[in-house]
């Protein structure tokens, strides 16, 4: 029922209003003392006839059963604002749970700030303890100098103040009542904060702007629209030339800047001709591409197209695991990225069954529902009603019936934790944990429900979840004996999710051979530019080789570092003799990765002699 009574608060203030010494002392009134205690005789006549009682945290009334079926009780002074109430007992004395029914009957809750806190940090007091259903209303004895702001009632955890919008309010903005409800870790109040401290931050955000955008103007302006002197970096919009102009301090100078910032330039604003130059202590090689002789007579050839912008220099056929990136002229390994997929597809869990406390539960997937294999998984829980506590869970691969096949692993939560709490309705995500999922594979999940004991249902059932329980503590047997098969609707596991490792490919990249007519190469030497994304060692990782009958036979060559440049390295080969192979004279240049090692390819030419 609402209290029509006063507090005992009002009724025994110390002054006539409260925390102002000036306004008198108080006296008592009879008429108020005389309601207020037949309000306080009734509120313990109708516990008293109920046969419960009052606990300050709902821990305390949990583990309290020794209650009678349908007696009552009220939770007034949990930390956690949702769990004060009203519940109502279900079993037996010495057994069953507690379900909590109604909102504690308060509906507006008067509070004061007590002075004790620090600034945009107030603390609060209350004669009756702080509901999420009820109304508050607090008056503060300052208002806010900064933000944000917090408020701590009864000496709880402290609540983020929001305005009615969801925004902090600003230095000022709290007036001296303030109404409002607890919303989880926030107090929302009814109402946005105080119209002048929101114009004073609003005017002092827009003199912020004008120091920046100056404005649009036909001829460059000597101050920003107040008056001020120019800020450095200001910008203003030339009605004349249709440019935007900054102030660099000295003079304004038009966009783009005639000067660019180290690295502040990317392959793609680059014009091709010059993406596909590099410069070396100085020097300039065009091309780095294409083929020359080592030594006179010089001849070139076409050994990769410019900047892989196409596969027209590569032998298709004899390569493999690479992908052309001709946006940014590369060629790049192959393989798909890590996937996080549904294992077994989210379940629509509704109704709840409890009475499983001190049971070992199991809930079996059959092997159609296990769509996805992967190396890690997680899982997503859901509790009944009034919630449950499951002090260790394991889940792996299952054999028949409610037997795992003794690859099963402890499942963790919150980062480590062995138990798993779910409270009424609650949905709750396992940590990640490495096991190798195989996909069609009967999958199971088992946990020791050792208090609450309220978990759901399936509706529709489906004969693919099947439901086990075992009384004591089993979850992480192997055995599936002595468990009994309940309903096939009842469920506890939403979802399972697995994550399907990133593969990578090898690359085998052969140029399309070129011809030499005037002679028959004796000597070749490699060079390009590789960037790596994991550690790469040159030989280990990647190696190149070189032919001269266009791929028949193949002779490796040495690969050095020439020159860093930035993540590339700017690479070549030792002279390679290649005499040692039949005569011909198609050059084909074999480049590979190894060990699944990822890394772009930027370009590279080849050196020939006679």
């Amino acid at each position: 029922m609402p209290i029509v009574a006063p507090t005992a608060a009002q009724v025994f203030a110390d002054t006539n209003i409260p925390g102002v010494p000036s306004s008198g002392r108080k006296k008592v009134k009879k008429l108020e003392a005389r309601a207020w205690g037949a309000w306080l005789e009734s509120f313990i006549t109708a516990i008293g006839t109920s046969g419960g009682g009052v606990y300050l945290t709902r821990a305390q009334l949990f583990a309290d059963l020794q209650h009678a079926e349908n007696d009552s009780a009220w939770v007034i002074q949990d930390e956690t604002v949702d769990f004060n109430g009203i519940y109502r007992k279900t079993g037996a004395a010495g057994a069953g749970s507690w379900t909590r029914v109604a909102d504690l009957p308060y509906s507006v809750i008067v509070a004061e700030d007590d002075g004790t806190g620090l600034p945009n940090a107030y603390n609060a007091v209350s004669s009756q303890p702080i509901s999420s259903s009820a109304q508050v209303w607090l008056t503060i004895l300052t208002t806010n100098p900064g933000s944000p702001v917090t408020v701590s009632f009864n000496g709880g955890s402290p609540l983020a103040i929001k305005t009615n919008s969801g925004n902090n309010p600003v230095a000022g903005g709290l007036p001296p009542l303030l109404i409002g409800k607890v919303e989880g870790s926030t107090f929302r109040l009814a109402s946005d904060q105080t119209s002048a401290a929101l114009q004073a931050d609003i005017e002092a955000v827009f003199g912020d702007f004008q120091k920046q955008y100056l404005g649009a103007y036909s001829a460059p302006p000597t101050a920003d629209p107040n008056g001020n002197p120019l800020q450095e970096g200001a910008l203003y919009w030339d009605t004349s030339s249709k440019t935007f102009f900054s102030w660099n301090g000295t003079a304004f100078e038009a966009l783009p800047f005639g000067t660019v910032v180290d690295g502040g330039i990317s392959d793609a604003k680059l014009a091709t001709s010059l993406r596909n130059r590099i410069s070396i202590d100085g020097g300039t090689l065009t091309a780095i591409h294409s083929s020359r002789a080592v030594g006179e007579p010089v001849f070139m050839g076409n050994g990769l197209v410019d900047g892989f912008g196409g596969d027209g220099g590569i032998n298709a056929g004899a390569s493999s695991g690479y992908v052309l990136d001709p946006s940014n002229g590369r060629v790049m390994n192959s393989g798909n990225p890590i996937q996080q997929v549904d294992c077994v597809p989210a379940v629509s869990l509704g109704i709840s069954n409890s009475g499983w406390t001190g049971n070992t539960l199991r809930q079996r997937f059959a092997a159609a529902k296990v769509l996805q294999g992967g190396t890690k998984f997680r899982i997503l829980f859901k509790g009944g009603t009034s919630g449950a506590i499951f002090s260790a869970v394991y889940a792996g691969h299952a054999a028949s019936g409610a037997a795992f096949d003794g690859s099963q692993i402890a499942v963790t939560f919150g980062g480590g934790s062995s138990t798993l709490t779910l409270n009424a309705n609650e949905e709750e995500w396992s940590d990640w944990m490495t096991y190798t999922v195989t996909a069609g594979t009967a999958f199971m999940v088992s946990g020791q429900c050792t208090a609450g004991g309220t978990v759901c249902r399936l509706n529709p059932a489906n004969p693919d979840y099947s439901f086990y329980y075992k009384a004591g503590t089993d979850a992480s047997g192997t055995s599936g004996s002595g468990y009994t098969a309940s309903l096939s609707d009842l469920l506890w596991v939403e979802e399972i999710e697995v994550e399907q490792p990133a593969t990578t490919a090898n690359i085998v990249l052969v140029t399309a051979p070129f011809e030499f007519t005037d002679f028959a190469p004796t000597q070749l030497k490699v060079s390009g530019i590789i960037e790596a994304l994991d550690s790469l060692a040159l030989n280990t990782d990647v190696t190149i080789e070189v032919s001269r009958n266009g791929g028949a036979n193949w002779t490796a060559a040495t690969m050095t570092q020439l020159k860093a440049l930035g993540p590339k390295t700017y690479f070549e080969t030792n002279i390679v003799s290649v005499t040692g192979q039949p005569a011909g004279d198609d050059i084909a240049v074999r480049y590979k990765t190894l060990n699944q090692k990822r890394c772009y390819l930027h370009g590279q030419r080849t050196e020939v002699n006679a």
